[in-house]
């Protein structure tokens, strides 16, 4: 039994046949059914019930996929580990950030980087926080800056900024509804206000509410914190972001902090715990902000 045969095994136990294996790892059927049933008499177990094409893992076969994952990561690993010790700083830096940190604070970041490190290349994956933690434990990326709040098991984290949240919207929208463009807003402030707030901060929003006997009015939820400024800017509603994502806005807008210390988002840089760091992402973790060290959740 050999590594390459464990990719064998792992590739028809994900693809469930032996022909969509084969394809996937860009050999014929007659070898990989024979690297198969190697490993099957090597073991003196069956791990695959036949279903005519199909191939279904028996109850040794599953325990066999799952040890298989940690052997075949740590390999990886290694390998990664020796061609980055072999590579210095060089390679490449898979990094994700979400979108309010792609202007000023990122440029300026790979800016500092980059002079001291030419020869690294740098791929950037913009998305939200939720996909680019699916990408992150999936070993997709190397490291990724993302904005609290989400739940950071098997992830260790730096705190790079925190934020207030903030209201924004049409300056009359304001207006009407305080009768001026106020200079910070209180949680109070929001009750009977028709909101417009990005998903994710839905639930905190709803519970500082509740805690102060106060219901909020969600005129529109969405999933973009984008979205949200774009639509309060047509004065249909006041959105509600963190305070960057407000940047930006046209001469007929506002944002207004709200004042109150248990709303706000953090910027943060995570990295899966247990996992082989990179010299090129260990480099660029000191041209960040060192609020915190890093320590897992």
């Amino acid at each position: 039994m050999d590594l390459k045969q464990l990719r064998y095994f792992v590739a028809v136990a994900e693809q469930g046949s032996v022909s969509a294996a084969a394809r996937q790892l860009f050999m014929s059927q007659p070898p990989l059914s024979t690297q198969i049933r190697q490993l099957e008499e090597e073991l003196s177990c069956r791990l695959f019930n036949r279903d005519g094409r199909r191939f279904i893992l028996t109850d040794a076969g599953k325990l066999l996929y799952e040890r298989t994952q940690g052997l075949l990561a740590m390999a990886d690993s290694m390998e990664k580990e020796l061609r980055d010790f072999r590579e210095g700083a060089c390679g490449t830096l898979r990094l994700g950030a979400v979108s309010s940190i792609c202007g000023v604070d990122l440029s300026e970041w790979l800016g500092a980087f980059w002079k001291d490190y030419p020869a690294v290349r740098i791929e950037i994956s913009e998305q939200n926080t939720y996909q680019l933690l699916e990408q992150l434990r999936g070993h997709r990326l190397d490291l990724a800056i993302i904005r609290t709040p989400f739940l950071s098991n098997g992830l260790q984290c730096r705190t790079l900024r925190q934020e207030q949240m903030a209201a924004v919207g049409r300056k009359s929208a304001f207006e009407n509804v305080y009768g001026k463009i106020p200079d910070t807003l209180s949680i109070e402030a929001l009750e009977n206000v028709p909101l417009i707030i990005y998903r994710r901060w839905e639930p905190p929003l709803t519970e500082l509410m509740r805690e102060k006997g106060l219901t909020p009015d969600y005129f529109c939820i969405c999933d973009d914190a984008r979205t949200v400024v774009s639509l309060a800017e047509t004065g249909i509603g006041i959105g509600i972001v963190p305070d960057s994502s407000a940047n930006g806005m046209g001469d007929e807008s506002c944002c207004v902090e709200i004042a109150d210390p248990k709303f706000r988002s953090s910027i943060v840089a995570a990295v899966c715990s247990g996992s082989y760091l990179p010299s090129v992402v260990r480099l660029f973790l000191d041209y960040l902000p060192q609020s915190e060290t890093f320590s897992a959740n």
